[in-house]
């Protein structure tokens, strides 16, 4: 009996022992610990401006979308302005130089018709006398067909040649008005396409001065106040994330074969397996000393190689919580 309840005592041991391993050294096998991490982002001023609007405040909580400050740049606004205005000012030219064109066809048609009308009269005309003559020296003239013309019929060929050359050179100057013009219209049309490009690039440069939280989180700092002109590149405020978006593991011994770079993983609380999420590896870092609340004892230091996963920022981990990496 002695025996027997020794064995079972020492059986008892080692389960408790390999719950105890399971328990609180899960860094071991196909897994490894690490920290859920995320690093503040700053919000900057990328030009002279003046603070407009400041709703915000440290430790005041931001969801996406959220406005954190509305700058304002009186000096853009007059370039956007000048802009506008000569781009309308080319706009205009362009519509009118067009009607020009028009002016001009028409003036080089008007002019040209009244040769035209008094070729077409006279041709008229000599067909009339042609047709009169007939009738009457129709008794007198043998009924052989006539083998030349007449000067009559000469005449009115002559006549249509005129007239077709007329509308040939007609044809030619607005032809070469048009060319003109259309040279013109393209200039006017290439500075008015430069001129639009540019003013889309200040209208960005204008949007860019509201300023809109990227991501849930909380208001750490506050530089700035409302009224207060700012130089460029001058830092405004500085945002918590409201959840972390990187895991860094350690490893310890040789793990790398497990957690290759493009690998899926499974992230979850250290403590509460519910909260998990998949994330993905992205690289790996240095080997360096663990932070304090990953080191099992104080007095020897452990060492691991950083490993660098990506996970959605909709997650319920919190900040610096500890994660198992799986």
């Amino acid at each position: 009996m002695r025996f027997n309840w020794f064995y079972l005592l020492i059986g008892a041991l080692f389960f408790a022992m390999l719950f105890i391993s399971s328990r609180y050294f899960r860094g071991s096998g196909d897994a490894a610990i690490g920290l859920a991490q995320t690093k503040e982002y700053k919000i900057n001023s990328e030009k002279s401006a003046l603070v407009k609007i400041l709703p915000v405040v440290p430790g005041m909580q931001v969801k996406e979308g959220d406005v954190l400050v509305e700058l304002t740049s009186q000096e853009l606004e007059i370039e956007i302005a000048k802009l506008t205005n000569r781009i309308a000012i080319l706009k205009s030219e362009q519509t009118e130089k067009a009607k020009l064109t028009e002016a001009a066809i028409a003036y080089i048609k008007a002019e040209n018709s009244i040769i035209l009308e008094e070729l077409d009269a006279e041709i008229l005309q000599t067909t009339s006398e042609v047709k009169l003559n007939e009738t009457l020296t129709r008794e007198f003239v043998s009924a052989e067909k006539q083998t030349t013309e007449s000067p009559l019929e000469i005449k009115i060929n002559s006549l249509k040649q005129q007239k077709a050359k007329h509308l040939l050179a007609q044809e030619i100057k607005i032809q070469d008005i048009r060319q003109e013009r259309a040279t013109e219209q393209q200039l006017l049309k290439n500075q008015i396409v430069l001129q639009e490009s540019e003013l889309e690039l200040m209208e960005n440069e204008r949007s860019n001065l509201l300023k809109k939280a990227s991501a849930p989180g909380v208001i750490k700092n506050v530089y700035v106040k409302a009224g207060e002109q700012v130089s460029a590149y001058t830092q405004l405020l500085e945002v918590n994330p409201l959840r972390p978006t990187t895991v860094v593991v350690y490893l310890i011994g040789k793990k790398a074969d497990r957690f290759s770079v493009g690998a899926t993983v499974t992230v979850s609380s250290y403590d509460q397996r519910r909260n998990g999420v998949t994330g993905k590896v992205i690289g790996y870092g240095s080997v360096i000393e663990l932070p304090e609340i990953l080191q099992k004892s104080t007095a020897v230091k452990a060492f691991g190689q950083e490993v660098f996963i990506e996970i959605p920022a909709e997650n319920n981990l919190a900040n610096g919580e500890k994660v198992l990496v799986r």
